[in-house]
């Protein structure tokens, strides 16, 4: 047995392009899915990928995988991860996006979906694990069983998913779209063309290395000036892949995911279209985002960080509407997975059927300050000092002093050795006392654990 290899992370394989994820890793990747795939009487598998330079070479390699293991490939191109998971949803058996999301140029990654359009579920990642660690142990298909290739474009089915569910015009509305040099830049004017928005969009001229450059849903300064001094009357930023949403008003406010998820919520509520009366968000989402909504009587369940998790928790609870802090919002009536081009026009749409100004909903929500750290810790030892008891101690003194008017949470990172700190209420003085406390404690049970 080889010596297993940690690949998987919060949302699927991700490093530096050519030193960890290589080209001869995502072959063994694209083997192990068509051995998953035959295992359950699959035969065909969907690809896509973002704009980086690294994306052609990664998904060849897979790719060959497959077709080298008697699995047929339907290649989409360049498109967004969203778009990946609604297209694979009941007509193909897996979807593989290769993407490293809002990471720099230089990172790539794979994210694989099942064929209801779900991220994998942790039993299945382990299943690909096990093969990818015993690869020798499976061997070739023979010249007759071999794969077929099918090159696709499947941008304009994805758009046109997305302009049948709204089915509203928006000529009204003048729209800057930032794209972010990367996935979108393939749809989102098909889109907004569609819907008949007077729409611009920026950053779409892609070169693989600037992807997510100074831009983009991680950088929305520049979306935020891009409307202030053109006169647009609102903008949306996207990430390289696309399953992120960033949102700027006319007047200048940046709308992250929990503002976009107050939003939605008071829209859908209004609509009857807000299921249970109740959303869900993560660990990581405002603690006067819930307070927020609760006047409204709108109940917020929250999930581990991954929009994997909140899409689980969703279904689980047929619940209609879901998201994240950093912009992945799902709305479950259409996909399963964050989509930042869908949920800016739904806002557009829900905004016009109603009436009712997204800056108007969004002025009764209070976000509370909050201050963030990271603490580095040996990789085996971050859920054993988060389960210290000299941590227990501190974070029970530490909440005491916040009452009921904050929260803290401590957590591991899923992609670095590190354990990161929130802490979150009225006071940002008092935020910074503890989160500064509980550095200091980390920092003590790593020397002594």
């Amino acid at each position: 047995m080889n010596k297993k290899t940690e690949l998987f992370g919060t949302d699927g394989i991700r490093g530096i392009a050519n030193k960890f994820l290589t080209p001869s890793l995502c072959y063994k990747v694209g083997k192990a899915l068509a051995i998953l795939t035959k295992e359950q009487n699959g035969s065909c598998v969907l690809i896509g990928g973002d704009t980086r330079l690294s994306t052609d070479s990664f998904k060849f390699s897979i790719i060959s995988g497959l077709l080298s293991h008697g699995v047929n490939v339907v290649d989409a191109g360049i498109l967004p991860t969203p778009a990946v998971s609604n297209l694979c949803a009941n007509k193909y058996d897996y979807a593989i996006m290769i993407t490293a999301s809002h990471n720099p140029p230089q990172d790539n990654g794979i994210k694989i979906f099942d064929n209801f359009g779900n991220k994998l579920s942790e039993q299945k990642i382990a299943k690909l694990q096990y093969i990818i660690d015993n690869a020798d142990d499976y061997g070739l298909q023979t010249f007759d069983k071999l794969g077929k290739y099918n090159a696709l474009n499947l941008v304009q089915e994805y758009c046109d998913n997305v302009v049948k569910n709204i089915a509203i015009t928006l000529d009204r509305v003048k729209v800057a779209i930032d794209c972010s040099f990367g996935a979108c830049s393939t749809c989102a004017s098909k889109v907004f063309e569609s819907l008949k928005a007077d729409y611009t969009v920026f950053n779409s001229e892609y070169t693989g290395l600037n992807i997510n450059k100074d831009c983009g849903a991680l950088h929305p300064e520049f979306i935020r000036k891009t409307v202030e001094m053109n006169d647009f009357d609102i903008g949306f930023a996207y990430d390289g892949d696309g399953d992120r949403v960033v949102c700027v008003l006319k007047d200048g406010r940046v709308l992250d995911g929990d503002s976009i998820l107050y939003v939605l919520a008071h829209y859908m509520q209004k609509l009857n279209m807000l299921y249970g009366n109740t959303v869900v968000a993560t660990v990581l989402s405002n603690f006067g985002l819930e307070h927020s909504l609760k006047k409204y009587g709108i109940k917020m369940l929250r999930t581990a960080v991954g929009d994997k998790n909140v899409s689980t928790m969703m279904q689980s609870q047929k619940l209609a509407l879901g998201g994240e802090k950093a912009g992945h919002i799902i709305f479950g009536d259409f996909s399963k997975t964050g989509d930042g081009i869908f949920i800016s026009v739904l806002l557009l749409k829900l905004e016009k059927i109603t009436g009712i100004k997204i800056g108007d909903i969004l002025n009764d929500l209070i976000l509370y300050p909050y201050v963030e750290d990271n603490v580095v810790v040996p990789f085996n030892k971050k859920q054993t000092i988060i389960e210290a008891g000299i941590i227990k101690t501190a974070l029970d003194e530490c909440l005491q002093s916040l009452a009921d008017k904050g929260r803290i949470v401590l957590r591991p990172s899923g992609t670095e050795n590190k354990i990161r700190i929130l802490v979150e209420g009225q006071d940002n003085n008092l935020n910074a006392q503890i989160c500064s406390l509980l550095h200091e404690k980390i920092e003590l049970a790593v020397k002594y654990l």
